[in-house]
């Protein structure tokens, strides 16, 4: 059993470790995502709320959902990484981080990135940005970022989501953000009119 020990740890590990490396080379060079290392360094703290979910991951929930939630399964497994930072200190220099922020939102929107939401209200900033793709009807990353005293939060999550994923996302990861995102006023138009 030792021997049998000896040979297969080394053997899992050589067959895993570069696979994830590889995933997370990959990942850099998904269209969705952000790499918010420069924003979480200017934090200098532990974050709140950390999570990060990587497609090993991310595919190892979908199989656990698939007979409980067939709906909620499918869009996760066009996930390829959620990750998500809050961290609600009052420690955390607001104008320095928004600052910081708007530097990575122009960026996103130079690298064809589509902004959704823009807020600066005093001491509070909010930006949502989309990457979509060609046609518009994939968004290969959705893109959160919020400073406000006492509480900010990074969002990036990348994969392939279509426009009614959007709010099911929100509310399976407890995004308030995306919950109330409406990218199909039309169509709700159009059901209201056919109640009537």
């Amino acid at each position: 059993m030792k021997t049998l020990k000896q040979w297969f740890m080394p053997l899992i590990f050589i067959t895993i470790v570069p696979t994830v490396l590889a995933t997370e080379e990959d990942i850099r060079d998904h269209p969705g995502y952000v790499d918010f290392t420069s924003l979480t360094a200017i934090a200098n703290t532990e974050p709140t709320v950390e999570v990060s979910l990587k497609t090993p991951l991310l595919n190892l929930i979908t199989n656990l959902m698939r007979n409980s939630d067939e709906e909620a399964a499918e869009f996760i497994s066009k996930l390829r990484r959620v990750t998500v930072n809050v961290f609600e200190t009052d420690a955390i220099d607001v104008d320095e981080i928004a600052e910081s922020m708007t530097v990575i939102a122009a960026a996103l929107d130079a690298d064809g990135w589509e902004r959704v939401i823009r807020v600066r209200d005093g001491e509070d900033h909010v930006d949502v940005h989309f990457r979509l793709s060609d046609n518009a009807e994939i968004i290969y990353g959705i893109t959160i970022m919020v400073a406000e005293p006492g509480d900010t939060v990074l969002v990036n999550i990348a994969g392939e989501i279509s426009a009614s994923d959007i709010s099911a996302l929100g509310r399976r990861f407890d995004i308030d953000e995306l919950v109330d995102i409406d990218l199909n006023p039309d169509r709700d138009a159009d059901l209201d009119g056919d109640q009537d």
